[in-house]
């Protein structure tokens, strides 16, 4: 009997928790440019720029933009640190109540794998990151002071062909996933920060350029009783320099 009460407890508390977390679906389109120097055959330069729209196309949730430097140890290793800038702006479900921007810094080592034509990437990111506080206590609201917090992120990627086309060129597919974990009063107390599902149809443009287009799902907690599920159009242009090569 006490076995069956304590079984009944825990369901209770189960679907009491389940009943105070409050899931908001949004509908966005991320557009990004993503870029690489090359300086020579170890050190390279990368940024990357992306609008983040919010109700489809309808307003603009976010706009970010990320320099970097980054080494290649050898050809399947790289690490790097770089920097970026986020704006968040009012719309969307979690919008807060006017523009405010993130700093972030950031490091990261990367190793590649390849079995056949499908590439494998882990990515493990560490940031370190400031955000702007909003004081809602005076009309209008405004910008006053900023928080500290870390960030753990973990990325695993696979890119492969296809199916090839009459013109010998390849229709490219890329899945990826990306899980975040923050860490807001300290190392010892992780908490899950978001979930981030990429699945994407790939073309070859140029030798140094390609264009992606498809599916994501980005799935958040903006706090403990309220997560957003986001489902993305991703429209991605990468454009790569080589600056070792003699004109």
């Amino acid at each position: 009997m006490k076995k069956l009460i304590l079984i009944l407890f825990l369901v209770l508390a189960a679907q009491d928790v389940k009943s105070q977390i409050e899931v908001f679906k949004e509908n966005g389109s991320w557009f990004t440019l993503s870029n690489k120097f090359k300086l020579s055959n170890k050190f390279y330069v990368g940024n990357l720029i992306q609008q983040r729209r919010v109700g489809f196309l309808k307003n603009t949730q976010a706009f970010l933009i990320s320099p970097s430097v980054n080494y290649q140890i050898n050809k399947n290793v790289s690490i790097g640190a770089g920097y970026m800038l986020y704006k968040y702006y009012a719309h969307g479900a979690s919008h807060a109540s006017i523009t405010r921007d993130e700093n972030r810094w950031w490091q990261h080592i990367t190793v590649n794998s390849k079995v056949g034509n499908t590439t494998f990437n882990n990515r493990l990111m560490f940031e370190e990151r400031t955000l702007d506080l909003i004081n809602k206590d005076v009309t209008p609201n405004k910008i006053e002071g900023s928080k500290y917090f870390q960030r753990l992120r973990y990325r695993l990627q696979v890119t492969f062909n296809l199916f090839k086309l009459k013109n010998e060129q390849y229709i490219l597919g890329k899945l990826s996933n990306e899980i975040r974990i923050r860490f807001t009063t300290g190392l010892n107390e992780p908490d899950f920060d978001q979930n981030n599902f990429e699945a994407l149809l790939g073309y070859k443009l140029l030798d140094n350029s390609k264009i992606w287009l498809g599916y994501g799902r980005y799935y958040f907690k903006s706090n403990p009783e309220k997560f957003v599920s986001n489902n993305i159009l991703h429209v991605t242009l990468s454009y790569d320099f080589d600056l070792t090569k003699k004109k």
